[in-house]
């Protein structure tokens, strides 16, 4: 059989791209898929892409932190400009854009259009996460609706991507679901055994209760309020501990602001790279608390409903918008309000409530995933280009 060469275009292939790609290669045999990365691996993820995906590397040596710097606008464009080259060489007949803010993809866009390459953009913005007012927010409505409008469509994470990009004039006709999802297979097949050793490991009593969070101990996830919020309701929950996962540039700072009492129902982890082992932090924990007021998707909150967990999370997430049912299988209060999340922690840390929501977290991610599948989102759109005929997923 003759395959249709596909590249999708991203800055990196973390665990959750890896897998989704691997999905394309598995579930759409008509196609074949080049991974093009245009920055150097992020050094957090111990694994390594497969020529199973079709990796391609153009940015050996850029990082991803050095992204947008004005110095290195150029080198975008040169990189934009190989790529570029490289599609023609191969024949590509469709291209996904992961993302749309530098250079070398606006580059790629503009040339694809010119040579008509269907392409399309995939991302994980979502309109809550709008936080740009005055010129700023003027200048960007002008930019991304003409960059939109160079596009074959956009391919967004969920409700809120797909309201996101709407609102920068693409037609709900050419708005395809892409989200890029973590390995469920690994969640729920993960021995009982694996996950009692990971307990012992890390000293997690079985006799405990645990709050999680999941995330870089950055500004703008807020960690603070949830060490606060934990504070106030630690004297009415005794038998629940609080887990960071995870680690950045404020942790020292962070391990200071907690009160004495209450050290020693703290764990900080740190940076886990083996997904295995972060799967079984999501099944050894009852509640996942999310308090960021800046954050895209967080494909935490999916690895979290998948394990059976209760969520706490801020409005901002896309991810919210989609597998949080406030008052079913967590709760969903407003970004930064300290109080809102006390009282939501408090809620959710009811022995009257906790089972009730965590068991509702696999009925809301089987009905999200069966109208967000990303292979079906990709299938639409390459049937709309005309690239491949229209299969419906599992048909």
């Amino acid at each position: 059989m003759m395959q249709i060469p596909i590249a999708i275009v991203c800055n990196s292939v973390p665990p959750y791209r890896l897998h989704l790609h691997r999905r394309i290669v598995k579930e759409i045999p008509e196609v074949q898929l080049w991974t093009i990365r245009t920055h150097e691996e992020d050094a957090r993820w111990s694994l390594a892409a497969t020529e199973e995906i079709g990796l391609v590397s153009f940015g050996e040596g850029v990082s991803c932190l050095e992204h947008g710097r004005a110095r290195h606008a150029l080198r975008d464009w040169r990189i934009g400009g190989n790529i570029i080259r490289w599609i023609d060489t191969h024949r590509v007949r469709a291209v996904i854009l992961s993302g749309y803010n530098d250079l070398g993809k606006a580059r790629i866009l503009h040339e694809c259009r010119a040579g008509e390459i269907p392409c399309f953009i995939s991302g994980d913005s979502n309109i809550r996460d709008e936080h740009l007012q005055g010129a700023k927010a003027w200048l960007k409505q002008v930019v991304l609706t003409r960059l939109l409008k160079w596009s074959s469509g956009a391919m967004p994470f969920g409700t809120l991507g797909a309201a996101y990009f709407a609102k920068y004039g693409v037609p709900q006709d050419r708005i395809f679901p892409f989200p890029l999802e973590p390995d469920y297979q690994l969640i729920w097949n993960l021995p009982a055994e694996r996950v009692q050793q990971i307990r012992q490991q890390f000293g997690l009593d079985e006799r405990r209760r645990r709050l999680l969070f999941s995330g870089r101990l950055i500004p703008c996830k807020r960690v603070d309020q949830l060490l606060d919020a934990f504070a106030t309701i630690a004297a009415d929950r005794p038998d629940w501990d609080l887990i960071i996962l995870g680690d950045g540039e404020l942790r020292s700072e962070l391990e200071r602001r907690v009160p004495s009492f209450l050290r020693g129902r703290l764990n900080w982890i740190g940076h886990v790279a083996d997904q295995a082992i972060v799967s079984a932090f999501y099944i050894a924990c009852d509640v996942l608390v999310l308090p960021s007021t800046q954050e895209r998707w967080s494909l935490a909150i999916n690895e979290a409903v998948a394990a059976g967990m209760a969520i706490v999370t801020s409005s901002t997430p896309g991810a919210a918008g989609d597998l949080v049912r406030d008052g079913v299988n967590g709760r969903v209060y407003a970004a930064g309000n300290l109080d809102a999340l006390t009282h939501c922690l408090l809620e959710v840390t009811d022995p009257r409530r906790t089972h009730a929501m965590r068991a509702a977290s696999s009925e809301i991610l089987n009905g999200w995933r069966a109208r967000w599948d990303p292979i079906d989102g990709l299938r639409q759109a390459l049937a709309v280009s005309n690239v491949l005929p229209l299969k419906v997923h599992g048909g």
